[in-house]
């Protein structure tokens, strides 16, 4: 069975970009919550370690948004693309 190598790339990329933005928004609104649960994750008892990192601007979001969607598209193509080479 062939996989549309395209259309893959463009499903997970729309699916990453939806929770992209509803992460981005989550810690736009909400940022002492969500970093207390992002440090509780990751192990880390401290915000000040992390609080610096964090810059949740416009386009901070949108430029973010489009790198990430872009890199998830090239992964799933790739992955698409391989998996097809190795069908017969």
């Amino acid at each position: 069975m062939k996989i549309k190598a395209g259309s893959l790339g463009i499903a997970g990329a729309v699916t990453f970009c939806v929770m992209y933005a509803a992460l981005a928004l989550i810690l736009k609104f909400f940022p002492t919550n969500t970093l207390k649960f992002i440090g509780m994750i990751h192990m880390m008892p401290k915000l000040e370690y992390i609080k610096p990192f964090i810059q949740v601007t416009p386009q901070a979001i949108a430029l973010g948004m489009l790198t990430h969607t872009v890199a998830t598209f090239l992964f799933f193509w790739l992955m698409g693309t391989i998996y097809n080479l190795f069908q017969k």
